[in-house]
């Protein structure tokens, strides 16, 4: 059976000839934002369960989308209060109580033609360039006066961001990008291949940094 999204696998200590590119691991949910079977638009997890209480989030990838011109596949990490405990409560029970909460990190993008086809081959750093072009064009004026679906006149809060990248050159950098994520109480790094397609099944073109892991690649321990 076909994923509904790339996953990683466990960094192993290397990196190819002229490094890969890295972001920060948002520790949240895994979220796809695309029109179901019945063909409404919603935030989905990796597993298929739908994500309640973000229409906020929805309406600016809609946006985005408009941008775009055709009907698009958004990829990225949903969080709520900035941990992973908060986003669990909000998804599970908390969107009951009414509202909206979170926020998106778009990390890529693709055709929603492109992702029933199973991926795309088009390169990540093209698909990045794509997010961040649909993020700048569609950003939207606060007029003051227009409430946004679900936010009952409060001020809305950012729905979206699109994750920043960096560059790391060599194993070195991976330990530094990494101690400096956990330094700031964060989950780690994922190490993309810049130059990779986009494939709905777990490959090595991705790969998650966690001190949970590290002993698994590191020469000494490493302080989270």
């Amino acid at each position: 059976m076909t994923a509904l999204c790339q996953l990683a696998q466990d960094y192993r200590g290397n990196l190819p000839t002229g490094g890969m590119l890295f972001e920060e691991k948002i520790d949240g949910w895994r979220a796809l934002r695309l029109a179901g079977i019945d063909g409404k638009v919603r935030l989905w997890t990796r597993n298929g369960m739908p994500i309640e209480g973000v229409s906020h989030i929805l309406q600016r990838l809609a946006e985005m989308e408009v941008v775009a011109g055709e009907p698009m596949f958004f990829d990225g990490e949903f969080q709520v209060g900035g941990t992973l405990a908060d986003t669990k409560a909000w998804c599970e029970t908390r969107w009951r109580q009414g509202g909206t909460a979170g926020i998106f990190h778009a990390f890529d993008c693709m055709t929603l033609a492109e992702w029933r086809a199973g991926g795309t081959d088009r390169p990540l750093i093209e698909r990045k360039a794509m997010l961040r072009r649909l993020f700048d064009e569609s950003e939207p004026e606060d007029d003051g006066w227009t409430w946004a679906e679900g936010s009952r006149g409060a001020p809305t809060p950012t729905a979206v961001q699109t994750m920043p990248d960096g560059w790391a050159f060599d194993a070195a950098d991976v330990v530094s990008e990494a101690r400096r994520v956990w330094a700031a109480k964060g989950e780690g790094i994922m190490l993309k291949d810049a130059e990779s397609p986009y494939q709905r099944k777990r490959c090595d073109a991705w790969q998650k940094v966690k001190a949970e892991n590290m002993h698994k690649w590191a020469r000494r321990p490493i302080a989270a």
